[in-house]
């Protein structure tokens, strides 16, 4: 089954803007499967220094993970840990 994650950009019923993040798969019959859906909110997303376009990347309260240590999928993104932070 083919698999993709996509963002997209909507306007939540509550008049907030979000950016809205989920899983699209083809299932066996051809039909567009959606999943492992996600809003944040823009306001959020833009509080991160690196504005970060990736779900993971916050915590449930909308909060980044710049601070936390133990992501150290920031390394890979080519960021280095430093005064309390991935810089």
């Amino acid at each position: 089954m083919e698999q993709r994650v996509v963002a997209e950009v909507c306007v939540a019923v509550a008049g907030r803007i979000v950016t809205r993040f989920s899983t699209l798969e083809i299932d066996p019959n051809g039909k567009l499967v959606e999943s492992n859906v996600r809003e944040i909110k823009q306001s959020d997303m833009m509080k991160c220094p690196h504005f970060i376009m990736v779900a993971e990347h916050y915590r449930d309260d909308g909060s980044c993970r710049c601070n936390d240590r133990s992501h150290t999928v920031m390394q890979k993104w080519g960021y280095h840990w430093k005064n309390g932070g991935w810089k």
